[in-house]
């Protein structure tokens, strides 16, 4: 009895779900967060272990450490951030403010949205037919719109880091930056590094600003 009380203690610990606001919060530290269908929560988080908000489902905040933090087809939260994970958007899902990781992918869904900021460090971006408020912004990984994406704040890719260290796992191979022809980046196209640029014919785009752009 005592070890099955030590085991329960152990596990409320880990994974908390408490009143809070409108929602409710959900917790855990070495293990995954899900929810309801539908159902409405303040902020999703752990530490090791994955987000997921299932459809219809709506949060402030999910976040994680280790892992990814994905939302079903029109499912809603504020922001979504992970450090070592991806952030995954299925159809129809949104972000109000920013999406961001570092070590990991971006992937946008038909008709999914980030209000603001998509960000990575050492990881792709791949919007497909989805939609950016903000601006894309990589340092390491590739970036491609297909489908009829839009992004309204411009493309930065930022130089890779010389002091020393760094966040991610800086290469020196270039950038890809893919945009088709049904696509569009309103505002500048920024490189601080070398970047493969393939920009469809038919695709609008802004200003180009970089010294070592290879236009394919």
């Amino acid at each position: 009895m005592k070890f099955i009380a030590y085991a329960f203690l152990v596990t409320l610990a880990a994974t908390q779900i408490a009143a809070a606001g409108s929602g409710r919060d959900i917790s855990s530290v070495n293990g995954s967060v899900d929810t309801s269908p539908g159902q409405v929560y303040d902020t999703l988080s752990t530490v090791n272990g994955d987000v997921h908000v299932q459809g219809g489902a709506s949060a402030e905040v999910a976040k994680t450490v280790n892992g990814d933090v994905t939302l079903d087809s029109d499912a809603k939260v504020g922001s979504a951030r992970t450090v070592n994970g991806a952030v995954r958007l299925r159809d129809g899902a949104s972000i109000e403010h920013e999406a961001s990781t570092v070590n990991g992918s971006v992937d946008l869904g038909q008709r999914a949205r980030v209000g603001g900021d998509v960000s990575t460090v050492s990881g792709d971006i791949d919007l497909n037919g989805a939609e950016v408020g903000g601006s894309l912004e990589t340092r390491n990984g590739d970036i491609k719109l297909r489908d009829g994406a839009r992004v309204h704040g411009g493309i930065v890719v930022k130089k890779k880091n010389d002091n020393g260290w760094s966040w991610g796992n800086d290469h020196d191979d270039p950038v890809k930056v893919n945009i088709c022809a049904t696509c569009e980046v309103v505002g500048e196209l920024r490189f601080d590094r070398a970047v493969i640029l393939h920009v469809e014919p038919g695709a609008k785009i802004g200003q180009v600003i970089g010294n070592e752009v290879t236009r394919r």
